[in-house]
């Protein structure tokens, strides 16, 4: 089984905020991209910053030829080991998971998508790779 690990895209806490909002949001907005596989991630703080809610989204790139329907995706943090799976939409969630460092990995059917290192408490410590081009040819 091939392992892709996932480049940050998009993250919340290293983006200015649009002039619509009037505060920066707690929660932490994050987007990953590799190997066909967009993943959109939202973490909450929960109980006073002890806890995070993970949700998150596993979106093909090219809809005819992936399904995210019923993936496992497995969190692990130390050596706890979770597992949950995907609803029909590629949605899923892990609530009150102490915040610190873990790793998401979603399983489709032929790899591996990895997302290492995620954590709620030093947000500007990971790096942003442009990967994704919008409109128009690359020049």
């Amino acid at each position: 089984m091939k392992d892709i690990i996932g480049s940050l895209i998009f993250d919340s806490s290293l983006e200015s905020i649009p002039e619509l909002r009037a505060v920066a949001l707690a929660d932490r907005h994050l987007i990953y991209e590799g190997g066909g596989i967009v993943l959109d991630l939202l973490l909450k703080n929960q109980d006073e910053g002890t806890c995070i809610h993970i949700g998150g989204q596993v979106l093909p790139e090219d809809s005819a030829c992936t399904s995210v329907s019923d993936l496992q995706v497995l969190m692990e943090q130390g050596a706890s080991r979770v597992r949950t799976h995907t609803n029909a939409l590629g949605e899923f969630s892990f609530r009150a998971v102490q915040n610190g460092t873990l790793d998401l990995a979603i399983i489709l059917k032929d790899r591996r998508f990895i997302v290492r290192g995620l954590s709620n408490n030093e947000p500007r410590m990971w790096k942003v790779v442009s990967a994704i081009h919008l409109g128009g040819n690359p020049q």
